[in-house]
């Protein structure tokens, strides 16, 4: 039996919401996506164990029986890294910082940013939901984040953690040279209604179920292929010579064009979040500071 430690999280979720939608909002999940992962765990158990009905979801006996056991395992495992921290601390001298964080470009100046501050040793977490990171940082078990969170999209953070803005970021198409829209100095989401785009699976990049949804809303329809990350979604359209969506237009590919999408609620901005009772709390400033400029230097 191979159980993954996230899907105990998504089980334990889904008991407390009691709704496959509202569970996938708290995660920062596309619904497809979260019912995926509750299919792979079922078939690791051998047995059902959500009741779905139109009313909302409720636990099997087996369901009840896991969750029984989650509730104890969790909790565990939280205590398990606290004491390893700990233990860091007594051997170091410090404890250390907990960095949070999407992939992006700017992934490794922004831990040298927080390397400069002279809080060393650091672990890295690499998340790209923005939702789960400001989760993290929310239950003290990351003391920082820096993640990409869509205004029109995705619910506030709680007002426990502490953020604000680093960039605004505007989402581009990524298409070949030669595409019929290349010529244009800009593209609305309704004019790829007939194209070919190819993604992230949604449980692998937030930013799949936005653009589903930014779709519905729009009344289109495009054809979706999918690959297990962005940089494999990225490598796929441009064999297929596909469309692409990316945040990082500075960042080219040979023979490939970006055009900024508009008449879309996908624009984000890069927020920074942190504990208010963290170690990082007193540094906040200099931090964001040194964030903020360093992603003005930073191709976009």
């Amino acid at each position: 039996m191979d159980i993954e430690l996230q899907q105990l999280r998504i089980l334990h979720t889904v008991a407390e919401a009691g709704s496959i939608n509202r569970a996938a909002e708290e995660l920062g999940m596309s619904q497809s996506g979260l019912s995926r992962a509750l299919q792979r765990l079922e078939r690791s158990v051998g047995m059902p164990i959500l009741h779905r009905q139109p009313t909302g979801i409720t636990l099997t006996t087996a369901g009840a029986i896991l969750l029984d056991h989650a509730d104890t395992v969790l909790p565990a495992l939280n205590r398990m890294f606290t004491d390893v921290r700990r233990c860091l601390a007594s051997v170091n001298g410090k404890s250390p910082v907990r960095i949070g964080a999407a992939p992006a470009p700017t992934l490794t100046s922004f831990v040298r940013c927080v390397e400069d501050l002279g809080i060393a040793p650091m672990s890295l977490l690499v998340d790209e939901s923005g939702q789960r990171l400001t989760q993290l940082v929310d239950n003290g078990e990351i003391d920082v984040a820096m993640f990409r969170h869509f205004p029109e999209l995705d619910p506030k953070p709680p007002e426990t953690v502490r953020h604000e803005p680093i960039a605004s970021q505007f989402p581009h198409v990524c298409l070949p040279d030669t595409h019929a829209l290349a010529a244009r100095p800009a593209i609305d989401l309704p004019d790829l209604g007939n194209e070919h785009v190819v993604l992230a699976y949604p449980e692998c990049q937030p930013l799949t179920g936005h653009f589903h949804t930014a779709c519905t809303t729009a009344g289109i329809r495009p054809r979706i292929s999918y690959a297990n990350s962005a940089s494999a979604a990225i490598a796929l359209g441009n064999a297929l010579g596909a469309i692409t969506l990316t945040y990082w237009p500075g960042v080219t590919e040979p023979q490939r064009t970006h055009i900024r999408l508009h008449d879309t609620p996908l624009n984000a901005v890069m927020l920074l979040a942190w504990r208010a009772d963290g170690p990082l709390d007193g540094m906040s400033a200099q931090l964001l500071e040194s964030v903020r400029t360093m992603h003005e230097r930073t191709p976009a």
